[in-house]
């Protein structure tokens, strides 16, 4: 006889097959057992060996199936079955196959059923709660009693049931009985002839330990038997959650292996099984009690807690409850760990894989674990491939136990003790560039946490400022022993450490000889000492990371996905870790190089560099909370805890200079119009290089009405002003800026109207028609301003006096009845509050202090309140959400109006567009860019019964209305590795709709895919080929680099870069394939490239990322094609300029963000307030604008002119740039010239003359400072 089993899980693998060995010898039965992971079901040879012997077995068993892949298969092979059946715990579509003799839950669910088993099973349902498994289970263990006893027609009914309790109860013995249950019964002569008992039950909630003589139901029964073994730990408490399965099963060598470990550093490891798929029970038993007289608050009985199943705390597979597990998380205050078993790979395999995880894995085990703020996830065992049973990966096992013992250090230490690493990052490496991240004051961010860390108890040499301490690092001051041109080196040298040393302490510089040669190498050291940068002061060290290593020769990372970092970099954290014996580290800003080494994208393994590098040291990052994508990178390869900070006050740009005169003279012109003053604004509009869409002379209405409604865009911008700061909060007038635009662009409550469409309305308004009229209507432009004014003025009412007074000046003003925006109030008091109050520096020092850090997500205020209060650890989404139902809506809107532009400019809808998607931009709009790409290709997401997106199916071409649109995506190795299963809908739309019987013209994909099959010579299948990124472990296209240093004769050479680094395609088995003639041939069809505009803090000219994607796609079809595609971006909706569509050419783009951003006085100004940093950030921007022109060509003369101009033609200006980064001056000069020279500006003589004197006047000033 043959039984088939059908798992997720390899829990019972090992039970199974010694239960039917001991039943095929104790009753000499020909008993073969089939098990099958799902997982190894993507196999099309071990699916079709499924399939075959599903049709030939006797029995069909199968339990937590979940997951689109694999159920759509197996429901059409079991409905081709006669066998009895048996599914639970499963996708509902599978569970309704069960059949058991005259028990049918197909019958019972179509209505047929005619045995009375429907109100018996309705009392099995779930119902919601706290301990809700527990309650079920108890009741299927009273139901299976009572069946036993009624008529034979409920026999069926009682083996249902009867198997749930077999499958959570799952011993070899229980095993036994259960198969002895089924032959009995199902298998035809056999009746009578084995014995038939009911499972053995085992508590729902217990601990566990390999030497105990069994389970411990109290606590205190088990610290008694703890105390019996005389085992010295003392050394703290971790508290590890398992599932009752896993122990019942008995294939637990690799949970074993956690105890020996921690045990060895003299760590209790208290592991505490659950019936269910909630962790919660474990905690309130056995790792906390309440305190009396305090609601909701415990005292921890454990110090750290690690999930060791790899499930979110409470919900288990596919699913998560984050608030709930949060609550439980957050009163207990330990760091919560996640430990993975592996369950869709075996450790060969996994060991094997350049992507370390699956898809599915990182959806189950690590993407909704993080929605709990689970950290450091690890991959410590899993089936063997050559038994099946789970083994150990010891390597893993240790480094757990170590980086757990280091937390514990941190909760038991007192802080005087403790050492703390502060690292400070340095891209592009130079002088100039020390202390730099994503919108904060980096040094006076570090100041300010020396001198709370010095307040808690630290101690800690305290610098006089933050300047003083940028002195240190940046000139050596206090020690000139330490200057950076004294040693050749970026920053100041803190320390040093000899070679022989380096070679003794870590062992795996021999792994970085290959590519960086013998230790020592070239960079950061004197032949016998590497130089670490930094400066300690008491037990704090300020340490200056290492860059990379290649970013002044780009041409370097050329080479395959094989890399390593190099000595000094390795040298830097080996000191900081075993000669400096920091208890942790805190890395400062957005973001460093450590998570970005080579190594698997998720679930590292032990040749992983990040890994490697980071050994034991406990990682804090203080993080900037609008990019959630790089912050889950951060989390997942370099075991980051996050502490979000918030992004600086964002505000209209305003206007000035010529853009404000230009605006007078408009406003003049409305009042009294005049000839002689139109053409005063035709030609003030030329010098300011304004677009004239319309003749002033043949239409002076439609004229004034296109060039207001330009400045209008450029006025209502919004931008960040300056940069974020440790500790501080907004001030009253950046609260107004950050509350006036929150309550323009979210409702309070569905339906509730926003603050100016209330205040519209009252005038009598409808601020959609004021919205979309703007281009075409002065009148509308003035009522849009109008009320945009009142509701700012609003605002500030509300926050100087309160609700009722903001009530009273809109009734006042506006009509607005009283209590219309009393929900509006209430939401904005609540944010005022959470945006005044400090959460970050309480944060870090929780973090610090071994506390657990509660989720958030990231994302910027403006479009989710919800990310403050900042100070919490960034998270992704739940992967089977994405794209959600509006992006969806947006995405499909985008696609119309980007099509109907594109096929307007062209003169024919283009048949291929190049698309780039990033991560940060789709965990913002919940997958809006992956809902792009669909829609492009005319296709939808599929939800399955659970509510979860699952697969992807062909809008008809008669519903579409239109061709086709064939799409090559090229993702960015974060949205790879972040988003594998949304790039699997994408690359499934694209196969689905090139094998579609349908005309060419009318399915551009299917007609280049079979062009493309037949001019390279390869299957359909490989031609289909269109989501393209990265090696596997890999990141970035490099063109920034490339650019920024210069090193590149001619633009050929920028497309061949972008191509050899993306040139790896998403193969149908998810993986990933060297691919870069295919990528060729679809970048060959294109006609428009694409991506969508991140988010209001980073714009285009904000991160070199823009033209490093979207510029090097499109130099690479130019350098195929001959010719420049039209470049398109989606403007993020939240800040696109008024009565605009959000779709927007690459050169509207850089004209409006060179307007409102890089020569906008409130802008620079605001930069300038930081010194050293903002003055780099200036210098930043122009390379970024830059960087457009050498990609794209995008950049107009004026700009450069007006960069020259603003920062160094004018002589106050210039002194004052060179006094605050002599570096950052000189790189704005050293860009313009060079800007000239390739022939993107053609400057004056005089101009560049001029610019000339002024670059080598600050090279010598910069040669007087290094001699």
């Amino acid at each position: 006889m043959r039984f088939v089993f059908l798992t997720t899980q390899d829990n019972y693998t090992l039970a199974l097959r010694n239960a039917a060995a001991a039943l095929s010898r104790q009753y000499k039965l020909d008993l073969t057992v089939g098990v099958y992971m799902t997982s190894e079901l993507s196999d099309p040879a071990l699916r079709q060996r499924l399939e075959e012997d599903l049709k030939r077995a006797d029995f069909i068993i199968g339990g937590m199936i979940f997951g689109e892949a694999i159920v759509r298969p197996l429901e059409k092979m079991l409905a081709q079955v006669s066998c009895p059946v048996c599914i639970i715990i499963s996708n509902p579509t599978l569970i309704r196959h069960t059949r058991l003799g005259k028990f049918s839950l197909g019958k019972i669910s179509d209505g047929s059923d005619k045995e009375g088993h429907k109100g018996i099973l309705q009392s099995l349902r779930p119902k919601h709660g706290h301990g809700e498994v527990s309650r079920q289970m108890n009741l299927i263990k009273g139901l299976t009693k009572i069946l036993k006893y009624l008529p034979g027609r409920f026999r069926d009914l009682h083996t249902y049931v009867s198997m749930h309790q077999f499958w959570v109860h799952n011993t070899p013995k229980n095993m036994e009985r259960m198969f002895c249950m089924l032959i009995e019964r199902y298998i035809p002569g056999y009746k009578g002839k084995l014995p038939v008992e009911d499972p053995d039950i085992y508590p729902d909630l217990a601990i566990w330990h390999p030497d105990a003589p069994k389970p411990f139901t109290d606590l205190k029964s088990y610290q008694k038997w703890r105390k019996s073994r005389r085992v010295k730990l003392d050394k703290g408490v971790v508290g590890l959650i398992s599932l009752r399965v896993i122990i019942l099963g008995d294939n637990i060598a690799h949970l074993t292996a956690l105890v020996r470990a921690l045990e060895q550093r003299g760590v209790e490891a208290r592991v505490v099984y659950t019936a269910g798929l909630d962790g919660r029970p474990a905690i309130d038993a056995f790792f906390s009690h309440p305190l009396p007289g305090n609601e909701g608050k415990v005292e921890p009985l454990v110090d750290l807690v690690a999930t060791t199943s790899g499930y979110a705390l409470v919900g288990g597979m596919a699913q998560s409850k984050a608030d709930e597990a949060r609550a439980a998380l957050e009163a207990l205050n330990v760091p919560f760990l996640q430990n993975i078993p592996l369950v869709f790979q075996n450790v060969d395999s996994w060991l094997a894989d350049d992507r370390g995880l699956s898809p599915m894995h990182i959806a189950m085990n690590v993407a909704l674990a993080e929605l709990d703020s689970a950290t450091e996830p690890l991959v410590y065992g899993g089936p063997s491939q050559d038994s099946g049973v789970a083994v150990p990966v010891q390597v893993q096992v240790e480094r757990f136990a170590e980086r757990a013992a280091r937390r514990i250090a941190l909760r038991r230490k007192a802080n005087a003790e403790k050492k703390v690493a502060v690292v400070l990052f340095n891209y592009p490496p130079n002088l100039g560039s020390i202390g730099t991240a994503a919108y904060l004051d980096v040094f006076e961010s570090a100041y300010r946490l020396l001198t709370e860390l010095h307040a808690a108890g630290y101690r800690v040499d305290l610098p006089a400022s933050g300047e003083d301490l940028r002195r240190m690092l940046v000139e050596g001051k206090g020690d000139p022993t330490t200057a950076p041109l004294l040693h050749g080196t970026d920053a100041a040298v803190g320390a040093f450490l000899p070679l022989e040393e380096y070679r003794r302490l870590f062992p795996d510089y021999t792994d970085i000889e290959p590519f960086w040669g013998a230790a020592p190498g070239e960079l950061l050291n004197d032949g016998k000492r590497f130089q670490i940068m930094g400066r300690r002061l008491g037990n704090v060290f300020v340490g200056v990371q290492p860059a990379f290593g290649y970013e002044r020769d780009p041409m370097r990372m050329l080479m395959a996905k094989d890399a390593a970092p190099h000595h000094g970099f390795a040298a830097f954290y080996t000191w900081i870790d075993r000669v400096f014996a920091a208890d942790a580290v805190v890395h400062m800003g957005t973001h460093g190089a450590l998570e970005f080494m080579p190594g698997k994208q998720a679930g590292l393994g032990p040749k992983c560099w990040p890994a490697r590098l980071l050994a034991g040291l406990p990682n804090i990052y203080y993080y900037c909370v609008n990019n959630p994508s790089e912050g889950t990178i951060a989390r997942r390869r370099g075991a980051a805890t996050l502490v979000s900070y918030l992004v600086p006050p964002v505000q209209q740009a305003g206007l000035y200079k010529g853009l404000r005169a230009i605006k007078d003279s408009i406003d003049q012109y409305r009042q009294r119009p005049d000839a002689g003053l139109l053409e005063d604004i035709q030609t003030q509009a030329e010098k300011l290089g304004l677009s004239l869409q319309e003749s002033y002379t043949d239409n002076p209405d439609g004229f004034i009405a296109t060039l207001s409604h330009e400045l209008l865009q450029v006025e209502q911008r919004l931008i960040p002003i300056g940069l974020h700061v440790l500790g501080r909060a907004p001030s009253t007038q950046e609260l107004v800026d950050i509350l006036s635009l929150i309550a323009t662009f979210q409702r309070p409550t569905p339906g509730a109207p926003t603050l100016p469409e209330a205040v519209a309305a009252g005038l009598g308004y409808r601020y959609a028609d004021l919205s979309t009229g703007l281009s075409r209507d002065p009148v509308l432009q003035d009522r849009y301003r109008q009320v945009e004014n009142l509701g700012r003025a609003a605002v500030q009412r509300l926050l100087d006096a309160g609700p009722q007074a903001a009530d009273t000046f809109l009734q006042t003003e506006a009509r607005v009845a009283p209590g219309t925006l009393s929900a509006t109030w209430q939401q904005l008091g609540d944010l005022r509050s959470k945006l005044e109050q400090d959460h970050e520096t309480p944060g870090l020092l929780n973090a610090l202090a071994g506390g657990y850090i509660p989720p958030s997500s990231g994302n910027d205020v403006v479009r989710n309140p919800s990310v403050v209060p900042t100070g919490r650890n960034l998270h992704g989404l739940d992967p089977y959400r994405i794209p959600s139902s509006a992006a969806q809506v947006s995405g499909t809107k985008v696609v119309h109006d980007l099509l109907t532009r594109l096929t307007h400019e062209q003169g024919s809808m283009p048949e291929t567009v190049a698309l780039i998607l990033w991560g940060s931009d789709n965990i913002k709009t919940e997958g809006e860019g992956v809902a792009q790409a669909l829609a492009l290709i005319g296709a939808r997401v599929v939800i399955d019964e659970l509510g979860k997106v699952a697969d992807v199916a062909l809008i008809p071409l008669e519903e579409l209305g239109r061709p086709r649109i064939d799409v090559v995506a090229t993702v960015s190795g974060i949205f790879r590795d972040l988003m594998a299963m949304q790039a699997q809908l994408i690359d499934r739309a694209i196969r689905l709709a090139a094998e579609a019987n349908e005309p060419e013209e009318r399915n551009f994909i299917r007609k280049h895919v079979l062009a493309q099959s037949k001019e390279l010579g390869v299957s359909i299948e490989e031609a289909a080929m269109r989501v393209f990124s990265n090696a596997p472990g890999t990141y970035g296209a490099n063109v920034n680099n490339m650019v920024e240093s210069g090193a590149w004769e001619d633009d050929a050479q920028i497309g061949d870069l972008f191509m050899t680094r993306k040139g790896f395609a998403l193969d149908q088995r998810g993986e990933w394939q060297a691919a870069r003639p295919v990528l060729e041939q679809a970048l060959g069809t294109v006609q428009a490239t694409f991506q969508n505009v991140d988010g209001v803090e980073v714009g285009i000219s904000d991160v070199d990322h823009y033209y490093e994607y979207l510029g090097g796609v499109t130099k690479s079809v130019e350098k195929l094609r001959g010719t420049r595609p039209t470049v398109m971006l989606a403007d993020v909706e939240a800040f696109s300029g008024p009565g605009s569509g959000r779709v927007r050419s690459l050169e509207q783009m850089v004209r409006l963000e060179s307007r409102a951003k890089l020569l906008n006085p409130k802008w620079f100004e605001g930069m300038l307030a930081h010194g050293y940093e903002g003055a780099h950030e200036i210098e930043i921007r122009v390379s970024n604008t830059y960087g457009w022109s050498a990609t794209s060509n995008a950049v107009e003369g004026w700009v450069y002119q007006g960069v020259a101009e603003t920062y160094l033609l004018d002589a106050a200006m210039r002194e004052r740039l060179a006094a605050l980064n002599p570096h950052a001056a000189a790189g704005i000069a050293r860009r313009l010239l060079e800007a000239n020279d390739r022939g993107f500006w053609d400057a004056d003589e005089q101009t560049l003359e001029h610019l000339r004197e002024i670059y080598a006047d600050l090279e010598d000033r910069l040669e007087g400072v290094s001699s």
